[in-house]
């Protein structure tokens, strides 16, 4: 069963689209994912592969400003509505229904900019990325000093340049942590 984990949904069931598309975090990884990050109340977050919307929910109910999520999948891009609209959170989110590349090159024209990013991809994708593309391809989007988390089936050894790196392992899941460094412009 998927929920709210605390804040001011705590306890909310949340609905997960139909079929294997979508993988939510289990309880155990969000509880670890949020209890590392700490305090989030008042940051801007964006949620890459949103799916059932699980992370930028539990991130609104911990008192986040604002989470835009991405979602190119139909059928999971409503249930996502539907858990927001249930939660009460549509006026504090943005909705995107697209894919992630063509969605974040849009909120670069847009000038958006997040303290954190949540990207759990689906693992097939991992055939023909690596770790470090997502990393790179939303990092345009982090502020300085800001958190860019994400979920992988494998172990990585590096961070990107300009990233420093932290990770988790839960099993055959794992969830780094990339901080954006300051620059030294």
């Amino acid at each position: 069963m998927l929920q709210v984990l605390t804040g001011s949904q705590k306890g909310r069931k949340l609905k997960v689209p139909k079929g294997s598309k979508v993988r939510p975090p289990t309880s155990r990884v969000k509880k670890s994912i949020f209890d590392r990050l700490g305090d989030i109340s008042g940051l801007r977050v964006l949620d890459i592969f949103s799916g059932s919307g699980s992370l930028g929910i539990e991130s609104l109910s911990r008192n986040t400003e604002h989470v835009t999520f991405i979602e190119k999948d139909p059928s999971a891009f409503k249930v996502l509505t539907e858990n927001l609209t249930k939660c009460g959170f549509l006026q504090s989110a943005s909705l995107i229904c697209a894919d992630y590349e063509a969605a974040l090159r849009r909120l670069k024209r847009q000038n958006e900019s997040y303290e954190l990013i949540f990207v759990d991809p689906p693992y097939d994708l991992y055939k023909t990325k690596e770790v470090s593309d997502f990393v790179l391809s939303a990092g345009d989007l982090l502020r300085e000093l800001g958190v860019l988390v994400i979920e992988h089936d494998h172990k990585i050894e590096d961070s990107p340049s300009g990233f420093s790196r932290f990770t988790k392992p839960f099993g055959g899941t794992h969830v780094s942590y990339f901080t954006k460094e300051v620059s030294s412009e």
